[in-house]
């Protein structure tokens, strides 16, 4: 230790350490993760309609295409891993176009699988992204009036179970909040169903097994999307 001139001891002192970045990564877009429906929950409009047997998809065959037969077969699990090949390709407005058709999917294969929280946020999710592209008419437009009457009938249904409980006093506003609030309701439990109307149009019907449901089962359309390649890439041109 050195002296200082009045003979006191002084310290050591040692040189900073250099200070070191860390390296941040990267955000990337968040990819949701689907599990296959079981066999038994998918459905097939008609023979006609219905989708092959087709291998999980690579970046050759992932077409748009393809992506529409999947997602009006019902199998949304495989239409969302040919939409999430397309869009972590995709160049903007094709991108969130993709993003909210992709977000949609994911939604109604959460539904189906008693996840009614994750079904609201997803389909939730992806309306925002299709009501974006600002659509004044069209299949992507259509699609979409078809998907927030999807979101607002599981509104109101879960609605319909909250006022059966002692939480009805929560805030029912639209908001994010009462959507996160409505969609743990009766979580885990079987409330949605498909079904073939009378007019052979494809419905998501709302059968609860308790002593508070309808007698006349309540439902909605399920979204179907009439969509080509060339509308895909006639979105690029418009924006």
């Amino acid at each position: 230790m050195a002296s200082s001139a009045l003979g006191f001891a002084l310290p050591t002192l040692r040189p900073p350490r250099p200070s070191v970045r860390r390296p941040v990564p990267p955000l990337l877009p968040s990819r949701p993760s689907v599990r296959p429906l079981p066999t038994a929950a998918r459905y097939r409009l008609s023979s006609s309609e219905s989708c092959p047997d087709i291998p999980p998809p690579d970046e050759e065959d992932a077409t748009f295409g393809l992506a529409v037969s999947l997602f009006n077969g019902g199998d949304y699990h495989r239409c969302h891993d040919v939409l999430e090949e397309m869009w972590s390709a995709a160049e903007e407005p094709a991108r969130t176009l993709l993003h909210g058709i992709l977000q949609c999917a994911v939604g109604l294969h959460h539904l189906f699988n008693q996840n009614h929280r994750g079904a609201m946020m997803e389909l939730g999710e992806g309306l925002c992204k299709l009501r974006k592209m600002d659509f004044e008419s069209g299949p992507f437009f259509r699609f979409e009036k078809e998907v927030s009457h999807v979101l607002e009938f599981l509104y109101q249904t879960q609605m319909e179970l909250a006022a059966c409980t002692d939480d009805i006093c929560l805030a029912m506003d639209g908001s994010e909040r009462s959507y996160q609030l409505l969609g743990s309701f009766a979580a885990g439990q079987r409330l949605y169903n498909l079904d073939i109307g009378a007019d052979n149009v494809p419905c998501i019907t709302f059968c609860p097994s308790h002593h508070y449901a309808s007698e006349k089962p309540t439902r909605v359309r399920v979204p179907t999307l009439h969509a080509t390649e060339e509308n895909l890439n006639a979105c690029e041109y418009q924006f």
